[in-house]
């Protein structure tokens, strides 16, 4: 049986329930609706298990085969982002100031999908099928929640997917070993004596002493690092000052350390806390530095890499299975893929000739509907190959 003329009957129903969720989407731990009408669905599905309040709002089905034998995930992400919609569509949000703008509705249409191929097909699964819909991945917290909370437990394999402007509809893509970056959130508050801005002889000043560090923090990745290891290190929030003629008592900067080798973010770290204090004592300030690990490195595992590929290969063949370079984005299901092998592939949306090519977290960013079924084909695909 060819999974993909499974998928097709379904299709139409792919479109409905993605519109659905992309009309009234939720931003991260208040993803109740949604929570709500996955777990309808899934126990419409007569899915064994259906539990919710995972996580806060994340919801857990389970679909146990005829024999028995390992579990294998498949994780789906539920959160939207705080962006007001552009697009001029049937479906547009709902929820004014609130979009899908990352294609987390289309990654929980996809799993339902998959439960709904799977569910059919029971008598050939030998292990069961774990259909894992977290909370609040747009934050970095949902995951390692989810975890904490037990969700990987007697799991043996995951896998999961997001959907990819920079990849046609049709291709999907992935990369073994480290995919996704690491990310920590940092801030440095840099504390003075303020005064006038006509004597700063009589001050010392944060906003001089912010601006040596931002400076130096910039040849961290030019001097100190390997060049060929990849990172990425921005300051992208800055604030300090009430007028054009005070010299403030407290500048607060925030920014973003992304790299793919654990050692170089170590390294990094270990720079910046030498020049921030270094600044501190050269310009007679008081500086804090506060750092966040808010996404683990997500590696993909090779045998999980294989056997996304060999799924590829069987659904869409093997010119349209691609080799991804690795991102320097982030995502929390490096905390899944953390505990048992796993894998994440990116998965082709882009369709010029309907004018879908807008990049994910922009107001007018959509999808080609057609890669929904592709989707669950692929997911579909690689859970009987490993439970078959």
């Amino acid at each position: 049986m060819m999974i993909i003329e499974e998928v097709e009957k379904i299709e139409n129903k792919l479109i409905e329930i993605r519109e659905y969720f992309h009309k009234y989407p939720e931003l991260s731990f208040h993803e109740v609706q949604t929570s709500r009408k996955i777990a309808e669905i899934l126990q419409e599905l007569e899915l064994d298990e259906v539990n919710t309040g995972i996580a806060k709002t994340g919801v857990v089905g389970l679909l146990c085969g005829k024999e028995t034998g390992k579990t294998f995930a498949i994780r789906a992400d539920m959160d939207a982002l705080p962006i007001k919609e552009e697009n001029d569509v049937p479906y547009k949000s709902q929820n004014d100031g609130v979009m899908h703008a990352c294609g987390h509705d289309t990654h929980i249409t996809m799993a339902i999908g998959t439960a709904m191929i799977l569910s059919k097909m029971r008598d050939k699964l030998k292990g069961n099928v774990k259909f894992i819909f977290q909370p609040a991945e747009e934050i970095g917290q949902g995951a390692k929640l989810m975890v904490e909370e037990g969700v990987m437990e007697k799991v043996d394999a995951i896998i999961g997917l997001h959907v990819w402007s920079g990849l046609d509809m049709g291709t999907i893509g992935i990369k073994a070993g480290p995919a996704m970056a690491s990310a920590y959130r940092f801030e440095i508050i840099v504390k003075a004596k303020g005064g006038h801005g006509a004597m700063p002889h009589l001050t010392a000043d944060p906003i001089v002493a912010s601006a040596q560090i931002i400076n130096a923090l910039q040849t961290i990745a030019s001097r100190s690092i390997n060049p060929l290891k990849p990172i990425v290190l921005s300051i992208c929030k800055i604030n300090g000052g009430s007028a054009f003629n005070i010299i403030p008592s407290e500048v607060r900067m925030e920014g973003t350390i992304r790299t793919l080798d654990d050692e170089v973010s170590a390294k990094t770290l270990e720079r910046i806390n030498s020049i921030v204090s270094g600044v501190a004592q050269t310009m007679g300030v008081e500086c804090e530095f506060n750092c966040d690990a808010n996404f683990p490195l997500l590696s993909n595992d090779i045998s999980m890499t294989e056997l996304i590929k060999k799924a590829g290969v069987a659904v869409l063949g093997n010119e349209k299975v691609l080799d991804m370079e690795p991102s320097m984005g982030s995502e929390d299901f490096s905390y899944f893929a953390g505990k048992v092998p796993g894998a994440i592939f990116s998965l082709g949306i882009t369709d010029k000739e309907k004018g879908i090519t807008s990049p994910v977290h922009r107001a007018n960013f959509d999808i080609s509907p057609k890669a929904l079924s592709i989707g669950v084909a692929v997911l579909s695909q690689a859970a009987l190959i490993y439970l078959i």
